[in-house]
């Protein structure tokens, strides 16, 4: 009877072996299947990691870029200041050698002479007859004024002479006194340097004797 339960108990013992074995091998492979878990989860951190340093590279050299292009916009800013701009300031300079072609012309200007009381050119035993009259001149510009000013003991001097000259009839047409302004203009002309007289004229003009 011992023999017979040793023999009945001896099988359980020998199913067991098996499953413990078993139990070996699903361990190995649990552990298999983490240690890949672990390798694919490292590798996948990896990869999003090389990623996000090439992303910060990427970032790190485009506002680079954009300062070169930038630094090519400022070229044309250069281009646009010293070519363009220069050009057109060549061209308006052009504009003001025109003005210098063609100067805008000098304001004229009027002197007015002080009031002239002359002799006229009488016979011999007649009434002696003087014009008065105010004379104003035109000149070009004021250096000529200031000129006409300065030699005014000529300008008198030469008036006095033309008017000495006159006689009363030669003075009471206006084709005679228009006579008269032509040749005081040619007169003052031919000491005046700065520039020349353009027109003479007569006021509160009168001759009595």
């Amino acid at each position: 009877m011992a023999k017979e339960e040793e023999k009945k108990e001896a099988p359980p013992a020998a199913t067991e072996s098996p499953s413990g074995g078993g139990g070996g091998k699903l361990g190995v492979i649990l552990t298999i299947v983490n240690l890949l878990l672990t390798l694919g989860i490292g590798a996948v951190v990896f990869v999003q990691f090389k990623k996000d340093k090439n992303s910060e590279k990427v970032a790190d050299i485009q506002p680079s870029e954009e300062e070169h292009g930038g630094g090519g916009g400022h070229g044309e800013a250069k281009a646009d200041a010293h070519g363009g701009g220069h050009g057109e300031a060549k061209a308006e300079g052009g504009g003001h050698g025109d003005a210098h072609g063609a100067p805008a012309k000098p304001k004229e200007t009027v002197v007015s002479l002080e009031q002239f009381t002359v002799n006229l050119s009488t016979a011999v035993g007649a009434t002696p007859k003087f014009a008065r009259v105010v004379i104003a001149v035109e000149v070009p510009n004021e250096e000529t004024s200031r000129e006409l000013t300065q030699k005014m003991p000529q300008v008198r001097n030469s008036i006095i002479d033309l008017f000495n000259s006159k006689r009363p009839a030669d003075l009471q047409t206006g084709e005679g006194r228009n006579f008269l302004k032509e040749e005081i203009r040619n007169a003052l002309n031919s000491f005046l340097i700065t520039g020349k007289i353009k027109a003479i004229f007569f006021s509160n003009f009168s001759v009595s004797g």
